[in-house]
């Protein structure tokens, strides 16, 4: 009976997790270059790994793994120069106060001293360096495919496209940055992209499949809690009357 009402409470926690990551995802059904997450559990493994069948070993359901999808998001037309989208695999390089980051988001921008900056104010990487635009002149700025960024017919930089051996191992870092999880991810310049001027990658939400899992999570929830209550109710009246005497 106590083991009943273990389960049934081991049953939520891992709900909970995979509500928060579906929350999460769907807030962020908006963001440019957000990738969605999910809960990984592996229960039934464990189950079979406990040989003698023992109470309360290799039971607990906790989440094992929370993965992030990297497919890639629809190509959003801006037609804003500073707006680039990577056709391929790689994440723009940049620079944050907390070192080097990854990110798929290319809504560029400038800064006050010429910098190619992103939205939240990080240099943007090329390969020699950061990447400067004369603010002097009005020239428009020109993005090739392969990333080198043109000013006035004269090359001024080429963006650093990094990518990572596969399955990606990298977390999350806030605004749709991520990074390696440890020194030993392998990573190199990417050799299959396209940059594409004028665009941004949307988000890769789901917004269907995540409902669906939203009211799953939910419904299963409320089983467990209403087991739960079940289990306790018959531990008190198993405890408070049983044992009475008439």
């Amino acid at each position: 009976m106590i083991q009943g009402i273990y389960l049934a409470a081991m049953g939520m926690t891992p709900l909970m997790d995979k509500q928060d990551q579906i929350a999460n995802n769907l807030a962020n059904v908006k963001t440019t270059g957000f990738k969605q997450s999910g809960a990984f559990i592996k229960t039934f493994q464990k189950y079979l790994s406990n040989d003698k069948q023992e109470p309360f070993v290799n039971i607990e359901m906790k989440t094992d793994e929370i993965y992030i999808d990297y497919s890639p998001g629809s190509m959003i037309k801006t037609d804003a120069p500073l707006d680039l989208y990577i056709q391929g695999n790689g994440f723009f390089t940049v620079m944050t106060p907390d070192g080097i980051k990854y990110t798929r988001n290319g809504n560029m921008t400038i800064d006050k001293d010429g910098y190619l900056t992103t939205a939240e104010g990080y240099k943007v990487l090329g390969k020699e360096g950061f990447i400067k635009i004369n603010l002097k002149e009005n020239y428009p700025v020109v993005v090739s495919e392969t990333g080198e960024i043109f000013q006035n017919n004269m090359s001024i930089g080429s963006l650093k496209i990094t990518d990572f051996e596969k399955p990606y191992n990298l977390k999350r870092e806030g605004n749709c940055l991520f990074m390696p999880k440890s020194p030993e991810v392998k990573q190199g310049d990417s050799v299959s992209f396209v940059v594409k001027q004028g665009y941004l990658e949307s988000s890769n939400v789901n917004i269907i499949k995540n409902m669906v899992e939203m009211i799953s999570a939910y419904r299963n929830f409320e089983a467990n809690q209403k087991a739960l209550a079940a289990q306790d109710d018959t531990l008190d009246k198993a405890v408070n009357q049983l044992g009475r005497i008439q």
